[in-house]
């Protein structure tokens, strides 16, 4: 009986020993705040532009085909050289036309001799009529030859305008300034005799045309940004535009609209524009893939680093820590890249700190401990501008 009365205490010794002990408060585990690097939007002058893709064209091109069939008897350029309008740049052996000229000029000749004398012959019969020597009928077919003499005339000097006009086809000009390509038949070949042989071309590079595909909504903010243009030419008010080829950074080279189409492609919803590019030095040519930005108002912005800006599904979005160091989710919409900074139309206040760096060790809520961002482009010190008033 004692011996189990023995057990029985041990038992309820155990019991409330274990009790006692599951009783005891667990510390908590402590968190780690996690640390990031924020920094205030900088409110800035910025110039809004629409970006585009285009293709180059030439200013003015020419095709220089031979008029006349002949044989080709002198190149006088060089490929790729500058060219003058009127300058010679092939010559068509001219012997043929010229002899041909020559008929031409003596058949005119042998007309007019014959015109006059059939001038002559109408007013003696027109004399004899009134002294009625001669009968009307007479009279009426002197009439009648002096004029078929003077249609004579008319046919034969247009022979030999149209002779002389070959003979000056012998001469193949360049009709526009420009830089002229390489000559594509070589002396001695027979030219113009089945078609109109194409001999070079000639390309007025002085400037360039730039061709783009502008969306209707484009359409409109560029229509109110620049209203003066609206009912008139686009070349009396010089609305710039800036391009930049594939390998080029930025947009070095500047030009103006010279042209916007007078009605939407209803299929794609956009409106063609043309911009015309001085190219003094001839570096553009024609083809080229371009990037086009058409400036728009200037008014004052707010600009984050890029690397603020994360996206989902959503849209774009950034993290903002408030006076208390927690997170929050913020929705923005962004505009255009400034220089490694994103202007940022909606969503920010310019008191506002964003995170730049660590936003993947954060989420909406959790607390924080910021710390000013220093840009790495401005070297190891703070960057003053973007943490202006983070403390």
């Amino acid at each position: 009986m004692q011996t189990r009365l023995r057990v029985l205490i041990l038992i309820f010794v155990g019991l409330f020993l274990i009790y006692v002990m599951g009783c005891e408060k667990v510390p908590k585990k402590q968190i780690r705040i996690s640390e990031v690097s924020v920094c205030n939007p900088i409110e800035k002058e910025i110039t809004q532009y629409l970006e585009y893709t285009g293709n180059t064209t030439a200013l003015e091109y020419v095709d220089i085909r031979a008029r006349v069939a002949g044989f080709l008897e002198k190149i006088y350029f060089e490929p790729h050289a500058r060219v003058k309008a009127g300058e010679i740049l092939f010559l068509i052996d001219p012997r043929q036309y010229k002899a041909k000229a020559d008929e031409a000029k003596a058949k005119l000749e042998a007309a007019k001799a014959q015109y006059e004398l059939a001038k002559i012959e109408e007013e003696l019969s027109r004399s004899l009529e009134a002294k009625e020597a001669v009968s009307w009928l007479k009279t009426q077919q002197a009439i009648a030859k002096s004029g078929a003499s003077k249609a004579d005339v008319d046919l034969a000097q247009a022979a030999l305008d149209t002779a002389n006009l070959n003979v000056e086809y012998t001469i193949v000009t360049s009709p526009i300034n420009g830089r002229v390509s390489r000559n594509l038949v070589d002396v001695g070949n027979l030219v113009g005799a089945m078609e109109k042989t194409l001999l070079t071309t000639v390309v007025n590079d002085e400037s360039v045309y730039c061709y783009f595909n502008v969306s209707e909504m484009d359409l409109l903010a560029a229509r109110r940004a620049h209203a003066a243009v609206v009912g008139s030419s686009p070349k009396s008010h010089h609305i710039p535009v800036y391009l930049g080829l594939a390998d080029e950074e930025g947009y070095p080279h500047e030009g103006f609209v010279d042209f916007v189409d007078t009605k939407l492609n209803e299929a794609t919803g956009t409106i063609q524009v043309r911009a015309l590019c001085p190219n003094p030095d001839g570096f553009l040519l024609a083809g080229m893939f371009a990037r086009v930005r058409v400036p728009l108002d200037t008014k004052k912005s707010l600009i984050i680093p890029d690397a603020a800006v994360q996206f989902d599904q959503g849209g774009r979005y950034v993290f903002v820590v408030n006076a208390e160091n927690v997170v929050e989710y913020r929705r923005i919409k962004i505009a255009q890249d400034v220089e490694g900074m994103r202007v940022v139309p909606q969503g920010l206040k310019s008191t506002d700190r964003v995170v730049v760096e660590g936003s993947q060790r954060v989420r909406h809520g959790l607390k924080v401990n910021p710390e000013p961002w220093s840009d790495p482009q401005q070297g190891n010190g703070k960057n003053s501008a973007p943490t202006q008033g983070l403390m």
